[in-house]
């Protein structure tokens, strides 16, 4: 006869159980699986190195302080990364508005988009860009993006998450996330197609 399944425990939960009883090692076990991951998360979607190792700090601090009140209704990388994406949107939210006045002082006029400034400032020669430059071009364009949309890409595209646990991430639906993707390649490819391909 076979037996039956037994629970799956996941490591990551039995840290932060210990943690809840004010174990730091098991903390710092914590900290070490997942910090490169949180940071590489953070530095995609907001683009600014200082800031992405403080929040880094952040989100483990929240981790640290709520392990007493997380219940294992998903992974532990789960709620992390829905940590990461509050703190990620909280970030561009309170930098919104001064964002909006360096980059344009028309609001929705046309010539209000960044990219489209840089380029007519600029004026670079495409046909000689280097791989840095291409990157930087690509980033600032991911920068672009809403922030649901650039969250979302981020999660199943670099971070390969399934569209499932990015729904559960950004307490969505899973049809929800597959139209934020969908939109977010595409604004991406109209942008990217004027900067990198030759004329």
């Amino acid at each position: 006869m076979p037996q039956k399944p037994g629970k799956i425990i996941d490591p990551d939960s039995e840290l932060l159980k210990r943690v809840a009883k004010g174990d730091d090692e098991a903390f710092r076990l914590l900290f070490e699986r997942h910090h490169r991951l949180a940071y590489s998360v953070i530095y995609r979607h907001i683009g600014v190195q200082s800031a992405a190792e403080d929040l880094v700090q952040e989100a483990f601090l929240r981790v640290y302080r709520n392990a007493a009140k997380w219940e294992p209704s998903a992974k532990f990388s789960t709620w992390l990364y829905t940590v990461v994406s509050n703190l990620c949107l909280n970030y561009k939210r309170d930098r919104a508005r001064d964002k909006l006045r360096l980059v344009s002082g028309t609001g929705d006029d046309d010539g209000g988009n960044p990219l489209e400034q840089l380029a007519a400032a600029s004026e670079p020669d495409l046909d000689a860009m280097d791989a840095q430059e291409r990157t930087r071009i690509i980033q600032a364009a991911i920068a672009e993006l809403p922030d649901n949309q650039r969250m979302a890409l981020i999660l199943s595209r670099y971070e390969d998450k399934s569209y499932e646990e990015v729904a559960t991430i950004m307490e969505t639906t899973v049809a929800a996330v597959k139209s934020l993707t969908s939109r977010a390649r595409e604004t991406l490819r109209e942008k990217l197609a004027k900067l990198l391909e030759p004329e």
